[in-house]
């Protein structure tokens, strides 16, 4: 399967089909999708009952978080939500699970009832912290009491910090750290990787990635002829290099001029000439000062040699008649 990278708008485009077209309800896809995370969580337990805490705020990525606590809770784990906004705000398939996880009577911690310091205590003394505050929508500066939040969970050391979706703080197209954003131990995304996670702050908060499937159909994305840059796999490296006949020989594949290198500067030219071996070159010629030649050939016997006329150890205008 072809792995794309995907922006906010895509990513909402694919899941407004699977609803309106697939038929597939939104809390159904948030069901799927806390699932599917707290299901990580438990594969990435340190210890035998981790004490568990979910930051969850308004939004669906609050949603997810509530089924993510529902279903650790349901597997035996101490798990609470830390909700750190204001419970008039929730709507839509967040609220439905935010409904069901209240009139179970779970665990939950209000924010808003309480004080940052007891937070902090609650956060310092966990061994795994879901980030589920912010998701894939933020593009503004972080508001209180989000950003004192991020930046307490920042400084805990020696936890595990699982983020849903995307890491909070985080512009899911740039990759730009909205003044400052979880640094995750972890990022477990929704059908694909984000845009951001390549781009400028995002390979420095995500931690390690991995995409996983909420019945999103990947077909969308042709269905939508969306596009989508792909992300670089060991199975798209396989498709798109050449298949070498089994009866090639160095003459089938290509021969690669190297023209490069001085007295002072050896390297470059030695390490252009193995890349491009490496990368499957049938023959390799090294056109280096005649100075150097010796020291390069004796640590690259596999090229050939060119040595050229040089002056003071660099190319001499007649090895433009040379070459």
């Amino acid at each position: 399967m072809t792995m794309f990278a995907a922006g906010r708008k895509e990513m909402q485009l694919m899941d407004q089909y699977t609803m309106d077209v697939i038929g597939l309800p939104g809390v159904v896809l948030m069901e799927n999708a806390g699932t599917k995370i707290a299901e990580e969580v438990i594969a990435s337990s340190p210890c035998e009952n981790p004490r568990i805490i979910v930051l969850a705020g308004a939004g669906n990525n609050g949603g997810d978080g509530f089924v993510i606590a529902r279903k650790l809770y349901d597997s035996g784990y101490d798990c609470v939500v830390c909700f750190i906004a204001d419970p008039n705000k929730m709507k839509g398939d967040a609220k439905v699970h935010f409904d069901v996880y209240n009139k179970r009577g779970l665990p939950i911690w209000y924010f808003h009832n309480n004080s940052s310091r007891k937070l902090h205590n609650l956060l310092s003394e966990a061994d795994i912290i879901v980030d589920a505050m912010l998701g894939t929508g933020v593009n503004g500066p972080l508001r209180e009491p989000v950003s004192e939040i991020i930046s307490f969970v920042n400084r805990l050391k020696s936890k595990i910090i699982m983020s849903v979706d995307i890491p909070s703080g985080l512009n899911s197209d740039t990759g730009k750290a909205v003044g400052m954003a979880v640094k995750a131990s972890k990022t477990v995304s929704f059908v694909y990787p984000k845009k951001g996670f390549f781009l400028l702050d995002g390979p420095k908060y995500i931690g390690e990635w991995k995409a996983v499937d909420i019945s999103v159909p990947t077909s969308i994305v042709e269905n939508l002829d969306l596009q989508m840059p792909k992300v670089i796999t060991e199975p798209l490296v396989k498709d798109v290099i050449p298949k070498r006949p089994i009866d090639g020989h160095k003459g089938t594949f290509g021969h690669v001029l190297v023209l490069g290198g001085s007295r002072p500067y050896v390297g470059a030219p030695l390490f252009t000439a193995k890349s491009s071996l490496l990368s499957g070159a049938g023959l390799v010629t090294l056109a280096v000062p005649e100075s150097i030649y010796p020291m390069a050939a004796s640590q690259m016997p596999q090229a050939l040699f060119f040595p050229l006329p040089e002056k003071n150890g660099q190319f001499s205008e007649h090895s433009l008649d040379e070459i």
